[in-house]
């Protein structure tokens, strides 16, 4: 079963090697130097440090995205992006993305120590472990497929990007105004001085 096949029968697709590990390595780096000035309360992992729309980050997600809609065969809209640089003890409680989030791709960028599973809930409720080195992505139906990743006990600095997308067939249009206004709101709150 290929890569496209499996997602449109569990919802979901692991894609090895997406990114080179020399581009995950500089990255990693970058997103290590960022640290001291992450979102801590972002509500979802509270202490690992947030960051919606980077910059860079931005250029990955439409450096990847012709990539993902070829390994998926969807045609996608990008929405949003955003990075977390998850530390010792975070948990990704289980949970369903937004609507801006239909279909999310998560990019591991690297860790200090070994590696921490995704599990992904298919529709049938298999709960499906995914491990994923530097440069490979999990993708799958965010908005649909229960999520989760268990305590982080054996890494610390995790960074892990998320892509996220709807799908240009279906009629999920509410996600990318409900995306738009958000973008808005945080771009207020960044001109007006007001941190998170």
């Amino acid at each position: 079963m290929n890569n496209a096949e499996h997602f449109k029968t569990y919802g979901f697709a692991v894609l090895r090697e997406l990114a080179t590990k020399e581009e995950m390595a500089k990255l990693y780096e970058y997103t290590l130097q960022n640290v001291p000035f992450g979102n801590l309360k972002d509500g979802q992992v509270n202490g690992s440090p947030s960051f919606y729309q980077d910059k860079e980050m931005k250029k990955y997600h439409q450096k990847l995205w012709p990539k993902l809609e070829e390994e998926t065969q969807v045609k996608l809209q990008a929405t949003f992006c955003y990075y977390r640089t998850y530390r010792k003890g975070a948990i990704l409680r289980w949970h369903k993305d937004r609507m801006a989030a239909e279909i999310t791709a998560s990019l591991n960028i690297g860790q200090q120590g070994e590696l921490w599973d995704l599990w992904v809930m298919d529709a049938d409720e298999n709960a499906h472990q995914i491990t994923l080195a530097p440069g490979d992505v999990a993708i799958y139906r965010g908005g649909k497929l229960n999520h989760w990743r268990g305590k982080l006990v054996n890494a610390d600095y995790v960074s892990q990007v998320i892509f996220c997308f709807i799908d240009q067939a279906g009629k999920n249009h509410l996600g990318t105004v409900t995306e738009w206004l958000n973008k808005s709101y945080r771009q207020c709150r960044k001109w007006l001085g007001i941190k998170w």
